[in-house]
């Protein structure tokens, strides 16, 4: 059987970005994915300014590809209400090639990728046994979920774990104005239309909690998006799980999604680099990780006002007699 300090399951950001914090602490681990990277990946790609400078102060050197977005443009029942230049760029990134180069950066400095799926986790004497498809097994001290909506990790923990709400996308023709777009109304429950420009095609999506592919083609048709090849992801919104010392769970495995945004990449980064610091320090997860589980419930109270009907009113009338106090609000929370 082979030994490990941790294994990480899922080489998304938020797996990566916990291999290389640990290989730079130099804690012996080992990353697992059963994807063959690159791969594609449900998400409009958006790295806000607080996720591009904490991934700055992460990996100083770390380069990747791009497309600047200034604008945004806000819609409430199909009228446009404001349409502004934001104070900081959004970076719009393509998930295929973001997270190869990510996990690329992880094995140039000498982090060891499997590429197999997780098939059992077992505990022994204070140890974690995982065993891989073909059969091999890995004994660690630290098992490490990062494999997304569908974390076997977090099944693993509470098998009765809701998967989230579905957000439903498509590749749709890139448009001129370079612009976000996103489209609120009393008839979405708890969601939003989107469109993210990246480099080369729009990113054209909508989630809430009662998303169907019937519901994702009327809310795209009626926002005068052509019908292209629909793709499904979910996005975990609960942290339905015991909390375990030896056993942490991160970015979307965890359930750390913005309850508001539904945007996911800052807190990968973020419970990532928790999680590393917890390991090395052999420091509860739960503790290192204390404020973003009280973020959690700040941001689900924030949710439910924001897109009630009470709520969206609000919203329009300043965004219409006031709108620099929205844009304020905006650039606040993105910064």
């Amino acid at each position: 059987m082979e030994q490990t300090t941790v294994a990480i399951i899922g080489a998304g950001p938020a797996g990566t970005t916990c291999g290389l914090l640990l290989r730079k602490k130099n804690i012996n681990c080992v990353l697992i994915d059963r994807a063959t990277f690159p791969r594609d990946k449900i998400c409009g790609g958006g790295l806000t300014p607080r996720s591009y400078k904490l991934l700055s102060r992460l990996f100083p050197d770390f380069r990747y590809n791009y497309n600047c977005v200034h604008r945004l443009k806000l819609c409430i029942e199909g009228e446009q209400v404001l349409d502004f230049q934001m104070g900081e760029e959004i970076r719009i990134v393509k998930r295929r090639k973001f997270d190869a180069q990510l996990l690329e950066r992880y094995q140039q400095q000498g982090g060891t990728f499997i590429n197999e799926a997780l098939t059992g986790i077992e505990e022994q004497n204070q140890k974690i046994i995982i065993t891989l498809q073909s059969g091999r097994q890995i004994e660690c001290d630290y098992l490490v979920g990062a494999d997304g909506a569908n974390s076997r990790v977090r099944k693993y923990l509470n098998p009765h774990a809701s998967h989230g709400i579905l957000c439903m996308e498509q590749y749709g023709p890139k448009s001129e104005a370079n612009a976000i777009v996103g489209n609120l109304s009393r008839f979405y429950r708890q969601g939003y239309y989107y469109s993210f420009p990246n480099e080369s095609y729009d990113v054209q999506g909508f989630g809430d909690y009662m998303t169907t592919p019937q519901m994702f083609r009327k809310v795209l048709r009626d926002m005068g998006c052509p019908d292209e090849k629909p793709l499904g992801a979910y996005i975990p919104q609960s942290i339905e799980y015991p909390l375990r010392r030896n056993i942490i769970l991160i970015g979307d495995a965890g359930g750390f999604p913005n309850r508001l945004t539904f945007e996911g990449l800052y807190y990968a980064f973020l419970t990532a680099n928790h999680a590393a610091m917890a390991i090395s320090t052999s420091t509860p997860f739960a503790l290192v990780n204390k404020q973003v589980f009280s973020n959690k419930k700040i941001e689900e109270y924030a949710a439910r006002f924001f897109y009630s009907e009470i709520g969206l009113s609000i919203l329009k009338f300043f965004c219409k007699t006031t709108p620099g106090i929205i844009t304020w609000a905006f650039n606040k929370a993105m910064g």
